[in-house]
């Protein structure tokens, strides 16, 4: 396993960062807690959950499988999603975030969290509220550094369009006034998708990664599985991304003709689609550390293999010719099946 500075920061991460979204959903407690001892005993530091993962059964059994080896272990966690039905039961203002925090801090059974992420932008809470009530954090001990997570979910974005915002500025904002004007530990991590349909983090999000010594954290390495042979004609009905997205229609045309191409591409080079998904995303000089989020032993195990393996220039030159750098074929084709969904069901 390798190591990469996450940005600025003193903090070493692996290349492979552990997710653990599955865990306590489809994941039972017995499969959770072999598939994190067996990353671990691979050399994979950190982990990531959330506080409305599994509704806080992911945290939970991550606690309790690391009980006796928390010195091996960071754990990176994250708020803003709803975990009640009251009016203050998500967001980032302060009052959320210290609850959160407190919250994560007893399920997980430690007394910090390493990195604390942001899990979206909360924009209607000022952004010196959030950042002065991470700093109080910090200052008291209970987390390490904070982290941020740009991209909203398609709701979100229909949701936030009639603001005019644009979501990448608010990373900026946030560096500048945490290491300018409020003199406060500022992000040293952001979490984005990125994978070989999901490339728009390319345009805005790397490059001010690297201006502001953000480390870059990618999520969603496989589409959310939508990068296999599985989705190649009709979605599988079982599948979490049919369930969630739909995603058929002719809106679904462009991308499935991309899949078809990635994965003639993928066997050209002796790998499944998955695997060559890993290899690229790994080869990537941008990225500080890769979350796979396995429901399987095997597909932890195929992930930690494939993350070793190298793409050449030239496999990444025709893997360019088939989705641009800086283009979007998954999440922009959610957001228009998303938004004509919503359409249809207001006509």
């Amino acid at each position: 396993m390798e190591f990469h500075q996450l940005g600025r920061s003193g903090l070493r991460v692996s290349t492979v960062t552990l997710g653990t979204f599955n865990f306590g959903g489809p994941t039972d407690e017995a499969a959770a807690e072999e598939i994190i001892h067996t990353a671990l005993d691979a050399g994979v530091n950190l982990v990531d959950t959330a506080n409305a993962y599994q509704d806080g059964r992911s945290e939970q059994i991550l606690g309790k499988a690391i009980r006796h080896r928390r010195d091996d272990v960071l754990i990176a966690t994250k708020c803003y999603n709803e975990v009640g039905p009251g009016p203050n039961d998500w967001g980032n203002s302060a009052y959320a975030i210290k609850r959160e925090c407190e919250r994560s801090l007893r399920r997980l059974g430690v007394d910090h969290i390493d990195i604390f992420h942001l899990h979206r932008h909360d924009l209607r809470t000022p952004v010196e509220e959030t950042l002065g009530a991470l700093a109080d954090l910090v200052r008291d001990g209970k987390v390490r550094y904070i982290g941020t997570s740009t991209m909203p979910s398609p709701e979100e974005m229909a949701e936030q369009a009639g603001l005019g915002v644009v979501p990448t500025w608010r990373l900026v904002e946030m560096a500048v006034l945490a290491r300018g004007s409020l003199g406060i530990p500022g992000p040293v991590a952001e979490q984005s998708p990125y994978n070989l349909l999901e490339r728009e983090v390319e345009r805005d999000i790397l490059p001010i990664c690297r201006e502001y010594g953000v480390g870059f954290v990618a999520y969603s390495p496989l589409a959310m599985g939508y990068l296999s042979e599985r989705f190649l004609g009709e979605p599988p009905a079982a599948a979490r991304f049919t369930e969630w997205w739909s995603p058929s229609g002719a809106i679904w045309e462009p991308v499935q003709r991309a899949l078809a191409a990635l994965l003639d591409l993928a066997a050209e080079h002796g790998q499944s689609l998955p695997e060559f998904a890993h290899s690229w995303l790994a080869g990537s000089g941008d990225v500080t550390s890769t979350i796979i989020g396995p429901r399987t032993l095997e597909q932890l195990t195929l992930a930690l293999k494939a993350t070793g393996t190298v793409v050449d220039a030239q496999a990444r030159q025709a893997v360019d010719a088939i989705v641009p750098p800086g283009s979007s074929l998954w999440f922009r084709t959610i957001e228009q099946g998303h938004r004509g969904k919503r359409d249809s069901e207001e006509c």
